[in-house]
């Protein structure tokens, strides 16, 4: 594996990349997009770009996929946020931004390196893995709730149902209060 060297385009400004993407969606051509940079003084080899533009299409096919993959998953378990759902939506994201640390590009030479990444995108990445990680509290913290409320409220209808027999069987009050506290564990 050859040194760790950014592109030419990796070296372009945060705008001219943002540019060449934006160009892409627009359905331009690489020789579109090339004429373009050189009318703003970005010097460009065709190849350097038409390697910049396939990796854009891949990440446009990887984020096609993940969002194809959640509205099946969604068609599968219903409308309402599920807790599967967005589970899985967490994991394709980690999934992706792990795919993105760890992908191997070709730099001018042909060489297989581990990509540059600019302050702004190292920036940009950690707010990312730290939205996963708030996702993730956020989602494990409404699990939780669920939880309890759901705990809570099958506590108080074994309690309403146990008084309801005692009640039938004729037990005295004291009878039903200290099975109403064997249940709710109150007083």
């Amino acid at each position: 594996m050859g040194k760790n060297t950014p592109s030419t385009i990796d070296r372009l400004p945060t705008e001219l990349k943002e540019l060449i993407g934006k160009l892409r969606r627009e359905g331009r051509t690489i020789d579109e997009i090339r004429s373009k940079l050189f009318e703003l003084d970005a010097d460009v080899s065709r190849s350097a770009l038409g390697r910049h533009v396939k990796s854009l299409a891949e990440v446009q096919i990887d984020m096609r996929r993940s969002r194809d993959m959640a509205l099946a998953l969604v068609g599968q378990f219903g409308e309402e946020l599920d807790d599967k759902v967005a589970r899985a939506n967490l994991e394709l994201m980690q999934s992706h931004v792990m795919r993105v640390m760890s992908s191997v590009i070709e730099n001018e030479q042909g060489e297989m390196v581990l990509p540059v990444f600019s302050p702004k995108e190292l920036m940009e990445l950690s707010r990312s893995i730290s939205s996963i990680a708030s996702a993730a509290k956020t989602q494990d913290d409404r699990i939780e709730k669920a939880v309890k409320r759901a705990t809570e409220q099958a506590r108080q209808e074994a309690a309403t149902n146990a008084v309801t027999a005692a009640r039938a069987q004729g037990l005295s009050a004291a009878g039903v209060q200290a099975i109403r506290h064997a249940v709710l564990g109150d007083a």
